[in-house]
């Protein structure tokens, strides 16, 4: 709650200030809401698409699964990647939700670390294709922003290669890690470098069965990154209903390769939610196609609602209304043993 009320204190700053009087009236007199009610649903859409790749690995490991305790789980997991650094804590509690469900850990720890391997393979291509067809564009138009788009680009890249290394080159990472840890443990910079090396070892071993598990899948991994492309599309369309439902109009394609560059530098912020970098990116990146400032922080405000607040309030009253239920389902359980 804390969190929320800070970044949407600034982000009200923001509107406030990069608003210009009469354009920013004339952007509010402009809106249209259907388009602003598609762009929720397609948040929803999101989601919906999220528990589809879940639920093709589900399937497969533990095909009893309901797809509403997958979906419920989805919607806790974003929850929880808005408010950690670097989505760190999604999985982990959609590890813990799964559980709660009737999923053994054994199972959803393996599914999640294959969504994770899917994810990245799907992203990274689907930003590559984008570099490839419309960075000219950006380069002309904001040059300076196009640095962080490529290192952006390239730290993904580098965490999908490193998957591959994990799964083609498993004893030698290990090696490396293993030497890495010990020089660091005789420079005092890593206390027990022993322990760091078991855990590190575990870690890696875990990563290279998922990855052995989903190459000898092909056709589920298949279908999962075709999924995911589809939620990829879907999900960077949002600005583009946003800007429609402004009464602006621009080229798909450009839009969709706006939302795709803000991805590419946010994601690697080290902050709940990349708190800071997505607004400021998006708000340079779309600053090119709106007509005017206030066009171009009332999208702003919009979408980081839409994407992060609305996330956020949603998985937070979901994640209330399930420990509820489980509560009073404990609670009647006692009763009847009583």
């Amino acid at each position: 709650v804390v969190l929320c009320i800070f970044a949407f204190g600034m982000l009200v700053g923001y509107l406030f200030f990069a608003g210009e009087g009469e354009d920013m009236a004339n952007a509010l007199s402009s809106m249209r809401w259907p388009w602003l009610v598609l762009a929720v649903l397609m948040v929803v859409g999101y989601w919906f698409f999220e528990s589809v790749c879940m639920q093709i690995f589900s399937r497969d490991m533990f095909p009893k699964f309901r797809f509403r305790d997958t979906f419920l789980c989805t919607i806790i997991g974003q929850y929880f990647n808005c408010i950690t650094p670097l989505s760190s804590g999604g999985q982990p509690f959609q590890a813990y939700y799964y559980n709660r469900f009737g999923m053994p850990l054994s199972k959803s720890m393996p599914m999640l670390v294959s969504r994770f391997v899917t994810y990245q393979v799907a992203t990274s291509a689907f930003c590559a294709l984008v570099l490839l067809f419309r960075l000219h564009y950006f380069v002309e138009e904001n040059s300076a922003l196009t640095t962080l788009v490529v290192i952006g680009f390239i730290g993904g890249l580098g965490l999908l290669l490193m998957l591959l290394a994990i799964a083609f080159w498993r004893n030698g990472i290990v090696k490396l890690m293993t030497w890495a840890f010990k020089l660091a443990g005789k420079m005092h910079i890593v206390k027990d470098p022993e322990k760091r090396i078991v855990d590190t070892t575990k870690t890696i071993d875990d990563a290279y069965n998922e990855m052995r598990y989903m190459m000898k899948k092909p056709r589920l991994f298949a279908r999962s990154i075709a999924v995911t492309f589809v939620q990829l599309l879907e999900f960077f369309a949002i600005s583009y209903v946003i800007m429609r439902g402004l009464g602006c109009d621009g080229d798909f394609l450009t839009v969709i390769s706006c939302q795709a560059f803000v991805y590419m530098i946010s994601s690697f912020v080290p902050t709940p939610g990349a708190m800071g970098a997505a607004e400021t990116s998006y708000a340079l990146f779309f600053s090119t196609i709106y007509p005017s400032a206030s066009f171009v922080a009332l999208s702003t405000f919009i979408w980081r609602f839409l994407t992060f607040y609305f996330p956020i309030v949603t998985g937070m009253l979901v994640t209330l209304a399930v420990n509820r239920g489980d509560a009073v389902r404990a609670q009647e359980a006692n009763k009847n043993l009583e």
